[in-house]
């Protein structure tokens, strides 16, 4: 059964084109979709040869949508024809690489283990399912804010305000932190300033370090370094909340058990091209921070997103402003590349 999808013919080359879908296993669901979600940092790394992609083209990239079950294995529990699903990483195509292979207007996908469908509120009309398309790269971003544990009045910055950024930012207001934004484009900072965050920075401007820093009062409790560059790593750690006593020029020394279990924490939500070095020492001004490295979303994180839009405790309108017919993606990709644009929907209903 052939599908149209998003084809990376090689770095910079993308086109709408045909692959073949694999058969049906007995504990698998066929689904069209109906919309895919961009994740513009994974995506547009893929479409520059990043991760293992060159050498390896033709490939699909993408990895969310939203789609509705065409047929189920005779072994498959739980899912019924016409069921809506949000979907991850679907099983790979018959005669196209894969990374990962979401961009596609029909999927086969697994129903067990960390890459099952989730169920979605059903009865509703295909473009009230729309909100729910960013639920995939969403539970990214609440992943790495549930490690971090926000408090009630706590302070974060969020430095990169690409998609997992913005969703990060999303989940620590909605956790009660005052959250400042720092990004080099300022579209993208205007889009989270009307998202409501406290304050933004544009770190192009002149010293913008300094004013990142005075708007957490010399530092923060929670630092989300999701910009995935060197400069963002190196303002991150020192964005990070100090010890009463480096905020004075006389020296102390406080016990090592100062904190306890109040260290701030500095989560690393992106992911490096480059090798970045650092001195444990000269890291940042203090004695301990606990660093996170959230990899990937599971199961739960999932399901939470999906549970937060159905309740409307997330507003992604947003994240939803530039949906696309599927054949019209390519073009928008570019549109990408060049920051034209923040996020991309695909439509691929009839």
């Amino acid at each position: 059964m052939k599908t149209k999808a998003i084809i990376y013919d090689g770095v910079d080359q993308v086109r709408f084109g045909d692959v073949t879908l694999p058969e049906l296993g007995s504990r698998q669901i066929l689904a069209k979709t109906l919309y895919t979600f961009v994740s513009p940092g994974t995506e547009l790394r893929v479409l520059a040869g990043h991760y293992g992609a060159e050498g390896n083209y033709p490939v699909v990239p993408g990895y969310a949508a939203i789609s509705r079950v065409l047929e189920v294995g005779k072994d498959v529990k739980g899912f019924k024809v016409g069921d809506v699903i949000s979907c991850r990483n679907p099983v790979g195509f018959a005669d196209c690489g894969s990374m990962w292979g979401g961009e596609a207007g029909a999927h086969v996908y697994a129903t067990e283990g960390e890459d099952t469908s989730i169920l979605i509120p059903q009865g509703l009309k295909d473009e009230e399912y729309l909100p729910y398309a960013a639920a995939e790269v969403a539970a990214i971003s609440l992943r790495g804010v549930e490690a971090a544990d926000p408090k009630e009045g706590e302070t974060a910055l969020v430095i990169g305000q690409g998609m997992i950024g913005q969703f990060s930012a999303m989940f620590l207001k909605l956790r009660g932190a005052k959250v400042v934004v720092a990004d080099i484009d300022q579209n993208r900072l205007n889009e989270s300033v009307k998202a409501g965050v406290s304050e933004s920075v544009n770190l192009s401007e002149a010293d913008a370090a300094a004013r990142v820093a005075r708007l957490g009062n010399g530092g923060y409790d929670i630092v989300v370094e999701a910009s995935g560059s060197i400069p963002g790593v190196e303002l991150a750690y020192k964005m990070i909340r100090r010890k009463p006593q480096n905020y004075s020029t006389e020296y102390k020394v406080e016990p090592i058990r100062f904190y306890g279990h109040d260290w701030p924490r500095l989560v690393m939500q992106a992911n490096y091209i480059k090798e970045i070095a650092i001195n444990p020492f000269s890291f940042f001004n203090g004695e301990g921070v606990t660093i996170l490295t959230p990899a990937d979303r599971g199961v739960e994180e999932r399901q939470r997103v999906v549970e937060y839009v159905r309740a409307g405790k997330v507003d992604m309108t947003p994240f939803l402003g530039n949906v696309v017919k599927c054949e019209a993606m390519p073009e928008h990709y570019r549109k990408l590349q060049k920051r034209e644009i923040v996020s991309l929907i695909g439509d691929w209903r009839e």
